[in-house]
């Protein structure tokens, strides 16, 4: 069925018979239940973006949350309560690279081969022409024999087709969304790009690039910022149709032996960068080698290094003082002080703790 023929068997179906409820009998009936694949926040047959801009690793976050929905693991602290049958289409990377990705994942949350049984099922679409209507046709003829509960598109512009700010181009792949969704009963997911600027600035409703329709459209949305302060962090803001609010949290990038994932991090504030964050400081190691090229071999009193150092450095004081301690770490030092004190005399050199260790 193509999507205008979907669309014409829809109009068909509401001329033949326009379906009113009753609403004093709905009081009186059970509502059905919600079939949720994310409790409280995503439905089986609803649709679900995931918002960031470039390599804030929403791909990674997008692959995460495909292997939780597989085995009915929490995912970075929402719970999925059953496993559920998923297909990932992706068509940016490589074959390999999604091979190499899938497993260090995998490694990180403890998933084996075992776990996942048949609910895993993925797309390697680079290079394969689907696109639109006649895209989604051929995903939807593909798919049918593993009866999907989940399918992710990622990303959203590259089975997209027309102008991304346009309203009837993206009108058009959105009901071929819900075209797929009605013909399968999967919920449908999809990974979209950040407008340029600075993500960070905007509400979530006017997150993502391109015409303002797809935020109307989704069913809940996940979207990606940079921390302000803490490299590695993700700032996770969440805007629902149907169910509650959730506010903002932390998830940090984790690199754990051979594998790497997204941890849910409570203890970080979720403060997003914006353009009025200040950039981080670099760490304190990297004014060690003005240092030593200011120290050379040489034992050099302190009170003039610090002068030395600040002219090379252009650092407060302050900072200097935090350089020092650092340097001075007994557990790890860089500098060895030596101090005198006597009747009418207070002296205090550096040297270089390494030279002492070559000796």
């Amino acid at each position: 069925m193509t999507i205008n023929s979907f669309i014409q068997e829809v109009s068909d179906n509401q001329d033949e018979h326009l379906n009113f409820l009753n609403a004093s009998k709905w009081i009186e009936e059970e509502a059905a239940e919600p079939d949720q694949i994310i409790e409280n926040l995503f439905d089986v047959g609803d649709k679900l973006a995931i918002i960031a801009s470039s390599k804030v690793r929403k791909s990674m976050l997008t692959l995460q949350f495909c292997l939780c929905a597989a085995i009915g693991k929490p995912f970075i602290g929402l719970s999925i309560p059953k496993p559920r049958r998923v297909i990932y289409i992706q068509f940016e990377i490589k074959k390999n690279h999604c091979h190499i990705r899938l497993k260090r994942l995998c490694s990180a949350l403890g998933i084996e081969a075992g776990d996942l049984k048949d609910n895993l099922w993925i797309l390697n679409a680079r290079g394969l022409g689907l696109t639109g209507e006649e895209g989604i046709e051929r995903i939807k003829a593909g798919i049918q024999d593993y009866k999907p509960e989940l399918i992710v598109f990622d990303p959203l512009y590259k089975i997209s087709t027309g102008v991304e700010n346009t309203a009837e181009d993206m009108k058009a792949m959105l009901a071929c969304f819900d075209m797929l969704a009605e013909g399968t009963g999967a919920g449908i997911g999809y990974v979209h790009h950040d407008a340029k600027g600075t993500p960070g600035d905007r509400n979530i409703q006017d997150r993502g690039a391109g015409s303002n329709v797809l935020s109307r459209d989704y069913d809940a949305c996940l979207v990606m910022s940079e921390h302000a302060a803490e490299p590695g962090a993700v700032v996770l803001e969440v805007l629902l149709r149907n169910y509650p609010p959730i506010e903002p949290f932390t998830i940090q990038w984790t690199n754990e032996g051979e594998g790497y994932c997204f941890r849910r991090a409570d203890e970080i504030i979720p403060d997003k960068k914006t353009r009025n964050t200040k950039p981080a400081p670099p760490p304190l190691s990297t004014y060690y080698p003005i240092a030593k090229l200011i120290l050379g071999s040489e034992e050099m009193n302190v009170k003039i290094f610090k002068i030395h150092f600040k002219e090379k450095t252009g650092l407060a004081n302050t900072r200097i003082d935090d350089f020092m301690a650092w340097a001075e770490d007994p557990k790890d030092p860089r500098f060895l002080i030596n101090e005198e004190r006597g009747r009418g005399k207070h002296s205090k050199t550096i040297r270089l703790a390494e030279y002492d260790l070559e000796q």
